[in-house]
């Protein structure tokens, strides 16, 4: 059977796409057990491999982690990914190294979700060429690669996917379109609930455009609705779960969304990871390094400049409404949003809507593309102008990641601990900072027992009152509020270079009510297992 040219096009750009990410992306893809940081990447290795590991052995219980023992819903505490994570299911089953699944699945983010703005742009300007210089300005943008070490701020493929659906039901009146944006809706709470929240309001401002650029009759508003009673009725195991969670951690402080509200001048503010633009303009500031890159505004200005067209001033209006949403408590819309919308109450940072940004500059940048590839007809012209705008964008982006390697094994001490019956651990030292317990709960792909350590968007407050209860660990008062809250069993590891840890050590080993039962070396340095006794 013969392909048609517009399949043709698309494997193409499929294709291309994937090329420019590998070439971005080359240092990460020729070291896949490497990771930018052993923080954030850590922890969404356990994510992924905590969602597959609990709904092959106890799916009930998805969502009770084994970290912050003996606190429930832990999962709960920042994003589950669970769509991620069963994407990645098929690689671990096949034996692959979490670490490697793990980088295979944040890679696939920038690919995809270029490829999904190329499917969307081409619907909406008819030109592959430029639907291929939007998709590639969305795979590469600054915002992806500021976040590089987030798992789920690249889970942005359902988002274009979704908006595609809305103007294919808008267009033909046909209803398998509205069910269809509603399960790329879903598939993106399932995968990054921050983007699906706000999501909602973006596609609702996208819908209003819509509706009235076409006009259609007002009995669409039935399939639309039915739609919407369908992703609510699948969002609904998600939404039970941190709904019973909500009692333990309550609503974001005001003072934490204000340090991640953006201001106007954050867009000015450059990711470290930019060849091209580090150094050269406001300094990077954790999660409001919003500087979307120089090619995607200049295309996007082309694209909404005189004369005006109905899609680019919707979009327009989209960006404008998400600029907005990005100032958060600095902003005009977001402290309505968090008054009268219960899920922006649990967001701490509104500068997330740049991702939304960054999409409708990438939208936008299609349009302009558009424009500038038709200025001519000249054939040389316009192939010359392609290969022009792909490389001015890819220059624009340009990442320099610096990566470490993850360790292949985990200290031989864990060994024990799956003949223990039903272990509860503390891993020493409890570090002051909780990203530092993310290689214990890497550590921990290796036996799932409970640990009283912990790291997630959210810290509970009885974490913080094990760290003071803790301050004359391995005196008796200290291993009373261990047993308090279940732990078994304590480990003291000296490879991941705490400070005072030789002397802990030392205290440890002479504690009477210490049982040392496993002693190791790992990276040259003593790692043990120790059994906690009664009074």
């Amino acid at each position: 059977m013969l392909v048609s040219r517009s399949a043709r096009h698309a494997i193409i750009a499929c294709l291309g796409i994937g090329l420019a990410v590998v070439v971005l992306l080359h240092s990460q893809i020729r070291h896949l057990d490497y990771v930018p940081d052993l923080g954030d990447p850590l922890f969404s290795t356990w994510r992924i491999a905590w969602v597959h590991h609990q709904l092959v052995s106890d799916p009930r219980h998805l969502f009770d982690a084994n970290i912050f023992y003996p606190e429930r819903l832990t999962l709960t505490f920042s994003d589950p990914v669970i769509l991620p994570a069963l994407t990645a299911s098929p690689l671990l089953i096949g034996g692959m190294h979490p670490v490697i699944a793990y980088n295979l699945l944040l890679i696939s983010g920038f690919w995809f979700s270029g490829f999904a703005v190329y499917l969307l742009v081409r619907h909406l300007t008819g030109s592959s060429r430029a639907a291929f210089v939007a998709g590639l300005t969305y795979a590469c943008c600054a915002y992806r690669v500021d976040h590089f070490s987030h798992l789920e701020l690249q889970m942005t493929q359902w988002m274009p996917l979704a908006l595609l659906a809305l103007h294919r039901f808008v267009t033909t009146r046909q209803w398998p379109y509205a069910i269809a944006a509603a399960l790329a809706v879903v598939a993106q709470l399932y995968s990054s609930m921050y983007y699906a929240v706000f999501f909602v309001v973006y596609a609702a401002v996208i819908g209003v455009g819509l509706w009235i650029v076409h006009r259609p009759p007002w009995k669409l508003l039935v399939p639309l609705a039915i739609s919407a009673a369908i992703a609510a009725l699948l969002a609904l195991p998600l939404e039970r779960a941190f709904t019973a969670a909500q009692s333990v951690k309550g609503e974001r402080p005001l003072y934490e969304i204000a340090l991640y509200s953006a201001v106007p001048s954050d867009y000015l503010r450059t990711t470290p990871l930019s060849l091209m633009w580090r150094n050269r303009l406001r300094p990077p500031q954790a999660e409001r390094s919003l500087f979307p890159g120089a090619a995607p505004v200049a295309l996007a200005a082309v694209g909404i400049a005189p004369p005006f067209a109905a899609m680019p001033m919707v979009y327009a209006a989209a960006l404008a409404v998400s600029f907005d949403g990005s100032l958060g408590l600095n902003g005009v819309s977001f402290p309505y949003l968090r008054r009268w919308l219960g899920p922006f109450r649990n967001l701490r940072s509104p500068a997330r809507f740049g991702a939304l940004v960054s999409l409708t500059l990438s939208i936008l940048s299609g349009f302009g593309a558009t424009r500038v590839l038709t200025w001519r007809r000249s054939v040389i012209y316009q192939r010359i102008a392609f290969a022009g705008l792909v490389a001015i964008v890819m220059i624009d982006a340009w990442p320099v990641l610096t990566l470490r390697p993850v360790w292949k094994e985990p200290p031989p001490i864990y060994g024990a601990i799956a003949h223990l019956p039903r272990p509860v651990l503390a891993e020493l030292p409890i570090p002051a900072d909780e990203t530092l317990n993310t290689p214990y709960m890497y550590f921990s792909l290796s036996h799932w027992a409970p640990m009283v350590n912990g790291y997630s968007g959210y810290i509970p407050a009885s974490y913080k009152q094990l760290r003071s209860d803790m301050a004359g660990f391995p005196n008796d008062d200290g291993i009373d509020a261990l047993r308090r809250r279940g732990v078994t069993h304590v480990t003291v590891n000296c490879g991941l270079d705490f400070p005072g840890c030789g002397e802990l050590l030392a205290t440890t080993k002479a504690a009477r009510r210490l049982r040392l039962i496993a002693n190791a070396t790992w990276l040259g340095q003593p790692v043990q297992l120790y059994e906690l006794l009664p009074p």
